[in-house]
């Protein structure tokens, strides 16, 4: 289901619950659904850290907010990849030159960012381009040669449940089965014996999570059968890069950590209340592999002095 467009004010777009394609990058982060909504990422500072904090990240409960624009290397090599390998995404532009230390490079930098696009050295973007080289022939090996070629990029999906708006973006969704991929470049390492602490702590669950619940809403039909994929690319040569396919135990987790977080929404957007930490002190639990360290450290030291070890450091050991 494709829904019809309205306006806001002024040029803001609003577009009504339903899957949407062609919409612009800069119209989706600025949320233009019918009320402020909840995404992935909004849901993932909700869960790190607080409502409150949330609250601060979120383009229209906090208008305006000024974030900083300094240059980062890796963000603009991803954002360039990303719109090389979708054919969408934010708008980049190539400023030839080597850094950003003349005069006439610091002004074209900034005047770009004032227009809300994203700058990029020559330099950087020209490892984007071999990097999207390099994964095309990296998804053909693994059998993914429909990736980001036969579908359509950058899919917004928008829905209300129960009087709240949700809505997130998916990189590639196949048209010819119900398949999602979504592109990762980073510049730390994807190998496969690591990517899983990877996808954690990027909330690849989360994701996942909301990419299934909108599709379960607006696609019915295919409830259940989608198939939610990621590619994971390293940002540096040779440009590595591991397919990931998360499993029903990713998606479990997912799902739970993503109920709280729509819970903790609705209840602030209720209450028009954004709590931050809460205000009784408390009582972390000792991390158990810095205790398990010291322990062994204190049965090390004892041996070494030849002190007789007590009965607890024998049953630590």
């Amino acid at each position: 289901m494709v829904a019809g467009l309205s306006r806001r004010s002024g040029d803001d777009m609003t577009l009504q619950q339903g899957i949407h394609f062609d919409v612009p990058s800069r119209v989706y982060f600025a949320d233009p659904a019918p009320a402020p909504s909840l995404t992935q990422s909004i849901a993932k500072v909700i869960i790190a850290q607080s409502a409150g904090h949330a609250k601060l990240e979120h383009p229209r409960l906090t208008p305006g907010r000024k974030v900083d624009e300094a240059y980062d290397a890796a963000k603009a090599i991803g954002n360039a990849a990303h719109s090389l390998m979708c054919g969408r995404g934010k708008d980049v532009v190539i400023v030839e030159a080597d850094d950003w230390r003349t005069k006439i490079a610091k002004e074209t930098r900034d005047a770009v960012m004032a227009e809300d696009r994203v700058p990029i050295l020559a330099k950087h973007h020209a490892r984007a381009t071999a990097m999207v080289k390099a994964a095309r022939g990296q998804l053909n090996d693994v059998g993914w040669k429909e990736a980001f070629r036969d579908g359509n990029g950058e899919v917004v999906l928008i829905w209300e449940e129960d009087g709240i708006w949700l809505r997130t973006m998916i990189d590639w969704l196949y048209d010819f089965e119900p398949v999602c991929v979504d592109y990762k470049s980073s510049g730390m390492s994807v190998a496969p014996h690591g990517v899983g602490r990877l996808a954690v702590e990027a909330g690849w669950d989360v994701q996942c999570a909301m990419h299934e619940r909108a599709l379960a809403a607006l696609d019915p039909d295919n409830a259940g059968r989608y198939r939610f994929r990621f590619a994971a690319q390293e940002n540096y040569p040779p440009y590595a890069l591991t397919p990931v396919e998360l499993g029903e135990h990713w998606l479990t987790m997912g799902r739970k950590k993503l109920q709280f977080a729509i819970d903790t929404w609705r209840r602030c957007m209720e209450t028009d209340s954004w709590p931050l930490y809460p205000s009784h002190p408390q009582t972390p639990e000792y991390p158990v592999w810095q205790e398990a360290q010291w322990l062994d450290r204190e049965i090390s030291d004892a041996a070494r002095q030849r002190l007789p070890v007590t009965d607890d450091l024998a049953m630590a050991g």
